[in-house]
């Protein structure tokens, strides 16, 4: 078993995270299906006998309601469940920062393989050698310190990186694409400023803005670039030792080593970057050691390159020219969005120490080195690196490169993997299985699927484009092209959500605007001889991303409809007791012997499954369990800690939500004797009293007439439409369903009941939605939707992971039109 698996029972050597299942309005914040319960806090039940000593209350948005208003009173574990990252301290981040280097660094640092012959086509003059020494140094101080070691690590989403990471961010305050993912707190619009406010206003009401922001953040999804850049770069330096190396050789070497790279994914991004830091560590010290002995021997003078006029120099005196080498200028921080899109497997602090005390200085004195050489050997422009190497150092030099070009990969494959996670969880592509490698880095994943589609992506690249030349062209557009993205969504995130003043954010952001705009402008002149491969990828990745979101959406606005269509209306009397309304008959709802128990979604605001059992069967079980499976981005959740249990009011029956940490493994028998044993407390600390002839409140929204059993609503707060009769869905009682009072229930289940009842076999009722197109959609429709459709008929629902046996389950299925 390679080290960096973590052994689950079912015989699988990785955890595979069946988390990433994004249902259709389910938003995810942060974590593999994190429960959107809001803020959880410490505090004891508000019972007037002060029962649930050991509660906590947590809020949660139902049928539009603020999370204020709908809460529940529920039975946990002292200690609470702690989401999002896990806090590095100590010492820690250091040994993060080690590590970085080698997952982050290797891309970056291998530019110096390409960023001169990319530049200039032919031996340049001093001055223009000097000229776009210049620009490389400034580049790296302007965009890949300033911009994104300084203010784009900022923008990170609880500790995670990249384009859906700034998108989530948004999509917090903003409802981009009508799936309610995430809501302001009350003040938080009050508190931005009128410009601000105005930004945020036109962005909420603006349909093609909120369409913008979603293409661009889908664009900043890219990969199967870097490993074929990096690598091949690397394997053409054999040919200052062997000129006569054919370029098929070169090819066939790049791919062999391309296959190595993918194949070393497994492991684990922790263990290969503890390898990978020294490789690259040495590397960038051979290439300072180089530099050093370059200046000494050669030409000095070119430090004078740190001043930016020599770039603006250079650029307006070679005009055109010089505009169109910024293409080859702009390869020098190829690899700088990886600093961002790999965060979420480090921190901040970890990747600002390595750049700015490490990566940065080195990078600068290799590119002067490497201009102090070419001063005085203009044709060693098209390979300096391996021509400038001091005497007996090329060997070490070459072999550190190959090593080097395969860790420069990792970089390009470990922030695929964190945008990919962040795409499944924002319903923007399938759940797929996700491996993770890591007990202290809940986001060090590992996605199979991805990383063999990757591997054959780069073999083909390799082998159509050939040379870093060519290549270089498609990479440098899709490099500049993610930076420019990037650009604008943090300047959105600074206005709408950190509140920045438009006198300080305008300015900036046109400032790199600008820069961002001349880099783009030459990478797409260089269109036709390879930039567009980088379109015709970013054009077919998002395609695949917002077809799959189109899809999601559909199936959110059929959820929609189905629960305001619903005919039959299910309510409780005043002694919590289920009836049926059809037409004008009020139907009991029969006793089922034992326990069911029903897999819901949390964020629904109904309970389709249960819903239809009841008006199938007109029955319901003994003891009711509507439970969510909640997958919790930590590697270990205490068994105290695992179940949160609250009491809906309704006889009988019970929401449980179910906390499991990706290392986590709980076999149904195991499942059902800690849920019997957290139902026996929160009965024995229920108490029962008589029946009470005013109407009894259930919660803040809903009161129960005792004399017709009818739900009515208070005028005061919004509730869904009903039917005309005043009668308000069960669903809706349980979406609003807060901690009651409990001195006007009774024939509520007894401790000496519930282990009468728990001696029968419980009973698990599952939902399966099986969909179909709608038959009056076009063929576009049709064809968009038809691999949605097709992949979500096969998905598998979170009770697998239970291990549930099959003569124990009850699969109820649903025809649905999207």
């Amino acid at each position: 078993m390679p080290e960096g698996y973590f052994r689950i029972h079912d015989g699988d050597d990785s955890y595979e995270d069946d988390s990433f299942d994004k249902t259709a309005g389910h938003g995810v914040d942060n974590g593999a299906d994190e429960d959107r319960d809001g803020d959880i806090v410490n505090g004891q039940c508000d019972n007037e006998d002060n029962s649930f000593r050991n509660s906590i209350r947590f809020n949660r948005d139902y049928c539009g309601l603020d999370s204020r208003i709908a809460g529940f009173a529920v039975h946990s574990g002292d200690q609470l469940l702690e989401h999002g990252k896990t806090e590095i301290s100590g010492w820690a981040w250091m040994w993060l920062a080690y590590q970085s280097i080698g997952a982050i660094y290797g891309d970056i640092g291998t530019s110096p393989l390409y960023v001169f012959s990319s530049t200039f086509p032919t031996a340049p003059i001093f001055e223009d050698l000097v000229g776009v020494l210049s620009l490389i140094i400034w580049a790296l101080i302007l965009i890949a310190t300033i911009k994104y070691v300084g203010v784009v690590l900022c923008a990170n989403d609880k500790g995670e990186g990249g384009s859906f990471a700034l998108f989530s961010l948004i999509k917090r305050y903003v409802d981009i694409d009508n799936q309610n993912f995430g809501q302001l707190v009350d003040g938080e619009e009050m508190r931005l400023r009128p410009f601000n406010l105005k930004a945020m206003s036109i962005l909420k009401g603006s349909l093609v803005a909120k369409k913008a922001v979603k293409i661009f953040a889908v664009l900043g999804v890219y990969g199967v670039l870097t490993p074929a850049q990096s690598i091949l770069g690397a394997v053409q330096g054999i040919k200052i030792a062997a000129p006569n190396t054919a370029t098929h050789t070169v090819v066939a070497i790049a791919c062999v080593l391309i296959v190595l790279l993918f194949c070393l994914q497994p492991f684990g991004i922790s263990k290969l970057s503890s390898f990978f830091a020294p490789v690259v560590i040495i590397w960038l010290i051979f290439n300072v050691i180089s530099a050093g002995y370059n200046l000494l021997a050669y030409d000095y003078t070119v430090l004078r390159a740190f001043s930016p006029w020599l770039g603006m120099h250079y650029l307006l005196r070679r005009k055109l020219e010089g505009w169109k080498s910024l293409g080859g200028v702009l390869l020098c921080f190829t690899g700088v969005e990886a600093l961002f899109a790999d965060l979420g497997a480090f921190s901040v602090k970890a990747i600002r120490v390595s750049w700015l005390f490490f990566a940065f200085p080195c990078l600068i004195l290799t590119y002067c080195g490497q201009a102090a050489f070419i001063s005085s050997h203009p044709d060693a422009v098209m390979n300096p690196l391996f021509k400038s190497a001091p005497p007996g150092m090329y060997w070490p030099i070459f072999l550190l490169s190959i090593l080097t070009s395969i860790v420069a990969s990792q970089a390009m494959l470990t922030g695929t993997f964190q945008l990919m996670s962040q795409a499944i969880r924002m319903g923007y592509l399938p759940k797929i299985r996700a491996v993770h490698t890591s007990k202290r880095i809940p986001s060090q994943i590992y996605i199979p699927w991805a990383n063999w589609l990757m591997m054959f992506a780069a073999l083909v690249v390799t082998g159509v484009f050939k040379t870093t030349t060519k290549l270089g062209h498609a990479y440098g557009t899709c490099v500049v092209g993610v930076g420019f993205i990037t650009t604008w969504l943090v300047a959105l995130v600074s206005t709408i959500i950190w509140n920045v003043h438009v006198a300080i954010v305008m300015p900036i952001f046109l400032f790199f605007v600008f820069i961002d705009g001349l880099f783009v402008s030459s990478a797409l002149y260089k269109v036709p001889s390879g930039g567009w491969f980088t379109i015709v990828v970013a054009v077919i990745l998002s395609s695949i991303l917002l077809i799959w979101n189109y899809g999601e959406e559909c199936q959110l606005e059929a959820d929609r409809d189905d629960s305001s269509l619903s005919r039959s209306r299910v309510f409780a009397n005043e002694d919590g007791m289920l009836f049926i309304r059809q037409g004008d008959k009020h139907l009991a709802v029969k006793i089922i012997r034992g326990i069911g128990i029903f897999l819901v979604e949390t964020s629904l605001n109904s309970n389709p499954v249960f819903d239809h059992f009841l008006r199938k069967f007109e029955a319901s079980h003994e003891i009711t369990v509507l439970l969510h499976i909640n997958h919790i981005p930590k590697y270990h959740i205490r068994p105290e800690d695992r179940f949160r249990i609250s009491d809906t009011g309704i006889r009988s029956l019970y929401r449980v939500t179910l906390h499991l940490g990706y290392g986590d493994t709980l076999f149904w028998h195991s499942f059902e004797q800690s849920l019997i044993h957290e139902l026996g407390v929160l009965i024995s600390n229920t108490p029962t009293s008589t029946p009470n002839s005013t109407p009894t409140r259930t919660d803040r929204d809903t009161y129960i007439d005792p004399s017709q059993g009818k739900p009515l609503r208070r005028p005061s707060l919004s509730l869904p439409d009903a039917s005309s009769s005043g009668d308000i869905p069960m669903s809706t009682i349980l979406s609003h369903t807060k901690h009651h009072n409990h001195k006007h229930q009774h024939h509520q289940i007894t401790p000496a009941d519930l282990e009468s009842i728990a001696e029968k076999p419980m009973t698990y009722i599952i939902g399966r939605d099986k969909l179909y197109i709608k038959e009056e959609s076009n063929f576009v429709r049709r064809a968009m939707l038809a691999v949605f459709v097709a992949v979500k008929n096969q998905q598998r629902t979170k009770l697998s992971r239970l291990k549930v046996p099959v003569d124990r389950l009850v699969e109820i299925g649903f025809s649905k039109a999207i």
